[in-house]
């Protein structure tokens, strides 16, 4: 799960302004308006059926990026390999927490 802040109307209080957005994986979670605190969140159901529509896609599409990396940046790539595969179960275990928990 990440954060990052955007600018957005809020449907409570009608103000422009910096919005929280909780990430889980690439979807997007949750809103919260930091003028007045109002949190939108996606259905847990809808947003577990469109993360497993990401992450088949992304698994669908990971060996052509790897490709493509490997030969834009051969050293790099086999350098970085080993930590990247050790790190990726750890990764999809705490995006589908973060789904799992709701917040």
């Amino acid at each position: 799960m990440s954060t990052s802040t955007a600018e957005l109307t809020c449907v409570a209080c009608r103000v422009e302004g910096p919005h929280e957005l909780v990430m889980a994986g690439r979807l997007l979670q949750s809103t919260r308006c930091l003028a007045c605190g109002h949190v939108v969140r996606h259905e847990q159901r809808d947003l577990m059926a469109a993360y497993l529509r990401d992450l088949e896609h992304r698994v669908l599409t990971k060996p052509g990026r790897m490709a493509r990396r490997a030969v834009r940046e051969p050293l790099t790539f086999a350098r970085e390999l080993p930590g990247a595969l050790l790190r990726q179960p750890a990764k999809f275990a705490g995006e589908l927490s973060a789904l799992l928990r709701g917040r």
